[in-house]
């Protein structure tokens, strides 16, 4: 079948799933993901030791004295990590999708999203409910009847807050756009190749992130507790759904159009020194957007500060990140555990921050102390009881000898960049090729 524009459908039941080998590993991209995950233990270190948080986020305990690094450190964080872990969920789902049949690709998502969902739901959630219980308690912000007991309420926030996902929400969001996604799938184009251009009239490359962040700019204007709040329910938000799925719907495109990528990702430190003016415009204003002080055209210079500063940050990061030539043992060990570090990172970040609650430690060591020993015991734990386990095979595959996604069998040659899979100019092709009659036009 073909549509209006002489594009093919997709057709699930007709296409092969393609060779391993004509996806290689992007060990750069590896790393980045890897690093977005990481990043979330830091984040939820520096919650206690911040001057101002997220609305509706409750935390076990909170430090008598606070750092403005910690608090600069999580504003700056909080503003590009989702965005770079959609956007690159989005990527990862289209090479996915290009290599397997969608009865293939169901399964997948399901073994790598929802499994460890529903799992983490009545494993981790518990616990970590009871990590927080136990700070409310020491803290006298509740009873352990009130804690135990289902007849017995708390008390303000806390009961308001109470019951949800907590960081799992990710997982739940995740899940309902790549379903969306594959309903959309149906019409556009099979494969890269046959995606027509852009005809976006953008001179300079600096442009596409501007460009993009205007789109992310409204959403958050109609709604900022997207980003000063944290909705912790299993009813989905759909203005949250519609911001982060819009970085993770550019992931698919720009996996498609590889010109267009390339353009994106050019120039990456150029872009780092263009974020930089907003995310101080963020750390500045944020504090007060989360305490409701913000209105008008404070809200929108935040919601702008925010989209602009996300989408140059994401585009510098891919940048450096595609120009990383070398798959490296120990970022590929890290990328495995990435997952499962932040799984099981929060029960053990309240622990330490429960222990260290009493002793008069300065926030930034505290911090750091705490987020140390929620990584160290997170590979620690991966090491001895998931990386060869039915539960390492679920995050990420099998480790006994069979390819990994988007690798080829070891032949003592590491894999490298292929040219017609993302565009990267410092590394060349392998072997001229004929050039489709769209990659000949000019980078719109």
């Amino acid at each position: 079948m073909r549509n209006s524009s002489s594009h093919e459908k997709v057709d699930s039941a007709d296409r092969p799933p393609r060779s391993p080998a004509a996806h290689p590993r992007l060990p750069g991209l590896d790393a980045l993901r890897a690093v977005a995950m990481l990043l979330g233990v830091v984040l939820h270190a520096c919650v206690p030791y911040s001057a101002s948080g997220l609305r509706g986020l409750v935390w076990p305990v909170h430090n008598s004295e606070s750092s403005a690094v910690c608090e600069a450190l999580f504003w700056t964080i909080h503003t590009f990590r989702l965005p770079l872990f959609f956007f690159l969920a989005g990527f990862f789902s289209q090479r996915l999708m290009d290599r397997q049949d969608l009865t293939g690709f169901y399964r997948q998502r399901a073994i790598r999203i929802l499994i460890p969902y529903y799992v983490g739901l009545v494993t981790i959630l518990p616990l970590n409910l009871l990590v927080w219980n136990w700070g409310w308690v020491i803290t006298g912000r509740s009873t352990w009847t009130q804690a135990i007991s289902p007849f017995e309420s708390f008390e303000g926030d806390l009961q308001h807050h109470y019951f949800g996902p907590a960081h799992l929400w990710f997982l739940m969001d995740l899940s309902l756009m790549t379903l969306g996604w594959v309903g959309l799938r149906w019409s556009w184009p099979v494969s890269r190749p046959t995606a027509p251009p852009w005809r976006i009239p953008l001179g300079s490359t600096l442009w596409r992130p501007a460009v993009f962040a205007l789109v992310s700019t409204i959403c958050l204007w109609d709604d900022l507790s997207l980003f000063t709040g944290h909705h912790n329910s299993f009813v989905p938000h759909v203005v949250r759904l519609a911001y982060y799925g819009f970085y993770f719907l550019m992931g698919v495109e720009l996996c498609r159009r590889p010109v267009a990528l390339k353009s994106l990702v050019a120039r990456p430190g150029i872009k780092l020194l263009c974020a930089l003016p907003a995310l101080a415009v963020v750390v500045f204003l944020a504090p007060r957007g989360a305490q409701g002080e913000l209105s008008g055209l404070g809200v929108l210079q935040l919601s702008a500060a925010v989209a602009f500063s996300a989408w140059f940050l994401l585009s510098a990061t891919l940048g450096w990140a595609m120009r990383w030539p070398h798959d490296s043992p120990t970022f590929r060990y890290l990328a495995d555990a990435s997952y499962w570090i932040y799984l099981v990172h929060l029960p053990l970040v309240g622990l330490g921050q429960v222990w260290l609650h009493a002793q008069p430690w300065p926030p930034v060591a505290k911090m750091l102390v705490v987020s140390a020993w929620a990584a160290v015991v997170g590979v620690i734990s991966y090491q001895l009881l998931v990386r060869h386990t039915v539960i390492g095979w679920v995050l990420h595959g099998s480790r006994s000898g069979e390819p990994r996604e988007g690798t080829e069998k070891s032949t003592g040659v590491q894999p490298s960049l292929a040219a017609d899979t993302i565009p990267a100019p410092h590394l060349p092709a392998s072997r001229p090729r004929t050039r489709s009659r769209h990659e000949l036009r000019p980078p719109v």
